[in-house]
């Protein structure tokens, strides 16, 4: 699987081959173990005047579902959507959510009989790994899938003993909000049918570190340990948290092979 446009790119319409890459069936999320970095467009319908502008540069948001604008700072500016969480509390898109923010976001719902489950407590795990960074700066959002209310929000996170976790939030907004910010984060298929099966919703989480335009995936299946540290590796090389247990070995940190001993280089002589 692989994520293009990781920097300033352009915005191409994506075809079903690159968006199945985003959009993982049950089975191919389990499969999935590694991590990708970049960030594909969508293209589609939908037109609002007051969404479709950035605020902050006040440039036009082109038409069209997940569509974006990049801005003259490197950074990408989505749709203001106004969602509200589990606690009642709205928040905007793109001000409260994205500008500026370290984050991973998966995509579920509260009464999914599926992989939902199984994705929170891998990510739990994650969090409870990344712990010293968790809420300061990195941020955790879930997003619903089926117009879950708050109660039906809240009631999911105390289930699975996320609730209350600083820096954990599950988000819900009409199911067109979400398939704006799905189709934005690079999850989705032209294929409408298969776009709108909750049975088949991805199994990804994305990540991004706004400020400098980085994004990659995982499958929340992974093992938490590689997924803490492609949130780690968001960051810029001279910012990159040091946390015990998620440090990468350095390049050329090598150990010799017990036994290992090196033949003379072949010459004309002993050919």
């Amino acid at each position: 699987m692989s994520f293009a446009n990781n920097g300033k790119p352009e915005q191409p319409s994506l075809n079903r081959r690159a968006m199945l890459g985003g959009l993982m069936l049950p089975t191919a999320a389990l499969l999935l173990g590694g991590c990708a970095r970049g960030l594909k467009v969508a293209s589609g319908t939908d037109s609002n005047s007051e969404l479709n502008k950035d605020a902050k540069s006040g440039a036009d948001i082109p038409e069209g579902v997940g569509a974006f604008v990049i801005r003259a700072d490197g950074t990408r500016a989505f749709r203001n959507h106004k969602l509200v969480d589990q606690d009642g509390k709205t928040a905007y898109f793109q001000q409260d959510l994205v500008e500026g923010q370290v984050f991973a976001a998966t995509f579920q719902y509260a009464k999914c009989n599926g992989i939902c489950g199984s994705m929170t407590s891998r990510m739990a795990e994650t969090y409870d790994l990344l712990k010293p960074i968790m809420n300061n700066p990195v941020k955790f959002y879930m997003f619903s899938l089926a117009e879950d209310s708050p109660e039906e929000m809240k009631q999911f996170m105390v289930d699975h003993g996320i609730y209350g976790r600083p820096g954990w939030r599950y988000f819900s907004a009409s199911r067109e909000t979400i398939k704006d910010i799905r189709w934005a984060f690079g999850f989705g298929d032209p294929n409408e049918e298969v776009d709108s099966s909750l049975s088949g919703h991805t199994g990804m989480a994305r990540f991004c570190y706004h400020k400098s335009d980085r994004w990659a995936a995982c499958a929340a299946l992974a093992a938490p340990r590689m997924t803490a540290q492609a949130m780690i590796a968001m960051f810029p090389s001279d910012q990159r948290p040091k946390i015990a247990g998620l440090e990468r070995p350095q390049e050329g940190n090598t150990k010799p092979i017990p036994g290992y001993k090196q033949r003379a280089p072949l010459n004309a002589e002993t050919l």
